[in-house]
């Protein structure tokens, strides 16, 4: 039996020697290594982020949507050294000046009290906000380069939201259902070694992918409505949403045939989004079909994201002609 290799992981002990300033982190943290660590550490899946977005007399170090939803704004507040009330008012005034639903602050130490308020805050705000607060860390491997985390202190607690929520008992039951649904399909996808990474299931009717290039991004959805289960490719960049749909659709044939199904060529000028869709008559109230519909998201995400994935990314935007 051959012996692993081992080896130990050694704390990065002061976290300007990887970026100098607190600017420099935050500039970091809005490239596609940045997004990544968000996503993988916090499971907050976010695009198209701004460093320094103005709000009001204050500018936020960055400004984000979260990925499949452009109203929904994201704020992040960084800071080095122990978290402290400055950076506290700082993260509120922010989010009240954006109309933000969530919130992220970063430091290198959480301070007990701060952690309490945003637990508090989790607790006792609406389900549509929510406040995460992590602890930066870095480390090396013998002489690698120092590798980020975000090690999560606090998070919103989605059973305790619902219960704080004042919803009806059809509302809260729906929404358990959902994040249930979703778990499912979500664990069931994670079984096929997917080339993308899957939002923390929520109460939503959609489940969201990103696909590398921001204003476009792939929607799973449940729509009971229409008996069947549904797969998405959103094409909504701002001001060029006509001309990136039209590249897409002269590549109709050979994105159909990469898919392996026919799509629904969707443009909706008068909408803020475009859509190409996969639809599979399958009713996901009916209880029978809850394995069906896992096999059927598992078997056709994959192959709908990497039809379009590098497609996506060569799109030629009108800054770019």
């Amino acid at each position: 039996m051959t012996k692993l290799s081992i080896a130990k992981r050694t704390p990065v002990e002061n976290i300007r020697s990887v970026w100098p300033k607190e600017t420099d982190f935050s500039d970091w943290l809005t490239t596609q290594e940045g997004i990544e660590l968000i996503a993988q550490d916090l499971e907050v899946e976010i695009e198209n982020p701004r460093r320094e977005a103005k709000g009001s007399n204050f500018s936020c170090d960055v400004v984000a949507n979260l990925v499949g939803d452009e109203k929904h704004i994201v704020v992040i507040e960084n800071q080095y050294g122990r978290t402290n009330h400055d950076h506290l008012a700082k993260l509120l005034t922010y989010a009240a000046a954006h109309k933000a639903m969530t919130g992220i602050w970063i430091a290198e130490e959480v301070a007990d009290d701060h952690r309490q308020v945003i637990d508090w805050l989790n607790e006792n705000t609406p389900d549509t906000v929510a406040l995460y607060l992590a602890e930066l860390k870095a480390y090396t491997i013998g002489a690698s380069a120092a590798a980020p985390m975000l090690d999560l202190v606090c998070r919103p607690n989605v059973t305790m939201k619902q219960t704080n929520a004042g919803l009806t008992e059809g509302d809260r039951k729906r929404r358990e259902w959902r994040i249930a649904f979703w778990q499912e399909i979500h664990h069931r996808l994670k079984g096929e070694k997917i080339p993308f990474r899957l939002q923390k299931p929520g109460p939503g009717h959609w489940s969201s992918i990103a696909i590398g290039r921001s204003g476009f991004h792939v929607s799973m959805l449940l729509t009971p409505k229409n008996q069947s289960v549904v797969l998405e490719m959103i094409v909504q960049p701002a001001g060029w949403k006509d001309s990136a749909f039209e590249q897409l659709q002269l590549e109709a044939q050979e994105i159909e045939a990469a898919v392996g199904k026919p799509l629904q060529w969707r443009q909706m000028p008068d909408k803020t989004c475009s859509k190409i869709v996969l639809e599979e008559k399958l009713d996901p109230d009916i209880e029978g079909n809850r394995k069906k519909i896992c096999d059927w998201f598992a078997e056709w995400t994959p192959k709908v994201y990497l039809a379009f994935h590098d497609r996506v990314k060569k799109l030629v935007a009108p800054e770019d002609a």
